[in-house]
């Protein structure tokens, strides 16, 4: 094997249990077209999309990741955006990684006020609704009965937390950045430590 062949083998995603793409795609129907891609092996498809569109890349990538390597990626995004001044978007950032350090229902639902308040337009905000989503009911607390989310929502929310890292305090180097983000997830799907 070249070294040319060595560069575009993609790396092996130690972290993701699927075996091909179309394992993935019903969640995704609409969002990623994988039609062409099915029987691919994730990181193999995930390199194809990512040479023709990054955002499906990242939405691929989302859905594939199991849910704690999801939210570090996302974490890892967070901290790639520029400080801000607002205590809401702090507070906010901090309830995702107290989630990650504990990743308890409580911290689960203190993640979802936090969001609330900063609001999910707003990375911060997209990436407490990524961790709300990532299991347990989201009805009330004090209701009885437990509501699962949608099928695919989780993956949604981690995506849409990526691309609003990337997108940070405005378009310009959108590609770059959500280029320099998907390198981070991909690490994340290859088992490796994630800095942040």
């Amino acid at each position: 094997m070249s070294n040319a062949d060595a560069a575009t083998v993609p790396r092996a995603w130690r972290r993701v249990k699927w075996t091909r793409a179309g394992q993935v795609a019903a969640v995704l129907d609409g969002l990623v077209d994988l039609a062409a891609l099915y029987d691919q092996p994730p990181p193999q498809a995930f390199a194809a999309l990512r040479q023709v569109d990054l955002s499906q890349a990242a939405r691929f990538l989302a859905q594939c990741l199991p849910r704690m390597e999801a939210i570090r990626w996302v974490s890892a995004c967070l901290n790639t955006m520029p400080a801000s001044g607002q205590p809401e978007r702090l507070v906010a950032k901090k309830a995702v990684n107290r989630w990650l350090a504990d990743p308890s229902d409580t911290n689960r639902r203190i993640a979802y006020e936090a969001g609330q308040i900063v609001g999910w337009a707003s990375a911060e905000g997209a990436a407490c609704l990524s961790v709300f989503l990532s299991g347990g009911s989201i009805a009330p607390q004090a209701q009885e009965q437990g509501v699962a989310p949608a099928p695919g929502a989780f993956g949604q929310a981690v995506a849409g937390a990526v691309l609003m890292t990337a997108f940070g305090e405005g378009a310009v180097a959108f590609d770059q950045r959500l280029a320099a983000n998907i390198d981070l997830g991909e690490k994340a799907a290859a088992g490796e430590a994630l800095q942040g």
